[in-house]
């Protein structure tokens, strides 16, 4: 039976109607795969561009980011009980005491970092700031700075630690009395064999409005320095280089490219038996996992197995961030574990 001329060409246009619905229901039906991460803030601009490259190549995938200081990312897990299917922060040892085991068993640890000392050409005495008298500067009268706060943030409780480590290195005791008990009153310091011990208080008394600003992350610091209303903010330098910030680079032996010349602690939310934790500092390393509780694990696999191994890294180095060798800790998925 022969088909009408007419017939023929409905059924075509049936037909690419037909895939072009189809194709669609597929598009929009591989959108729903969501892959949620929660990071700390400075990854934040350099995530935002793998983000992008990411579902270029990806166009089944929506990448949903949270920023935030690393050790509030996973609280959000460990203490609050919501689902991400990446953890990526500026201190892997948060992963181990927050998450592992019962939230994840394994991290990698990716990236390295600094802290600088950042201000603009408002900041007083920008003039003749320098590695040499920074914490001199610091101190003077009229002069405000900032870190993030140590509880919810790895640049905070660095910061604090460079600040006490300042004042071993230095042979300068005031410069953590004038520049952090002086503004934190309730905060102390233990020494014994193992270590110098510096006591977060998870409610710290904090004289607001005075030499030192603290906010929950390092990057909220930026806007402040730009707009003048704070001289100096301790930053990663992958944060100031991104913002086009300029600062001032510290010893070797207070930036936390390398470990410090004394062992130093930070005890977290001191005082608190459920949130307490003492991070020892050492050198910068960021971490990453997937935690046990991932709703969309295949497809995290996926993406950090580009992240480390295709383009992403890439993107990280762009970014200001340093490049390491990987370190595996715990059961790493086969695709992310290469010698």
């Amino acid at each position: 039976m022969k088909l009408s001329r007419g017939l023929i060409v409905f059924l075509a246009v049936v037909l690419v109607v037909g895939l072009a619905v189809s194709y669609v229901w597929f598009v929009a039906s591989q959108r729903e795969q969501s892959l949620k991460i929660f990071h700390a803030g400075s990854l934040a601009l350099a995530l935002k561009d793998v983000e992008e490259a990411y579902e270029r190549s990806h166009p089944y995938i929506d990448i949903m980011r949270e920023p935030s200081g690393s050790v509030k990312a996973v609280r959000k897990v460990s203490d609050l009980g919501k689902h991400c299917d990446v953890v990526m922060v500026a201190d892997y040892t948060v992963i181990e005491k927050y998450l592992f085991p019962e939230y994840a068993n394994w991290l990698i640890i990716f990236c390295s970092n600094e802290v600088v000392l950042c201000y603009t050409d408002k900041s007083a005495h920008s003039d003749m700031i320098n590695e040499d008298n920074w914490y001199e500067v610091l101190t003077r009268e009229g002069v405000r700075y900032g870190f993030s706060n140590p509880n919810i943030d790895p640049c905070g409780y660095r910061s604090l630690s460079i600040l006490y480590i300042a004042s071993q290195y230095y042979g300068e005791a005031g410069i953590w009395e004038s520049l952090v008990t002086r503004y934190i009153r309730n905060i102390r310091v233990e020494v014994n064999s193992s270590g110098h011990y510096l006591f977060f208080p998870a409610e710290p008394e904090y004289e607001h409005g005075e030499k030192l600003v603290l906010r929950d992350k390092s990057v909220d610091l930026i806007q402040l320095l730009e707009a003048g209303t704070l001289d100096y903010a301790f930053e990663y330098r992958s944060v100031a280089e991104e913002h086009g910030l300029k600062y001032v680079r510290l010893p070797p032996e207070l930036n936390l490219a390398g470990d410090p010349f004394i062992d130093v602690y930070v005890v977290l939310y001191s005082g608190d038996p459920q949130r307490q934790r003492a991070i020892e500092i050492t050198k910068i390393r960021y971490g990453l996992t997937i935690p046990n509780t991932c709703e969309n694990c295949e497809e995290a696999v996926k993406f950090l197995e580009w992240l480390l191994y295709g383009e992403g890294i890439k993107i990280l180095e762009e970014h200001g961030f340093t490049l390491i060798p990987y370190e595996y800790v715990g059961n790493v998925p086969a695709p992310l574990r290469r010698s």
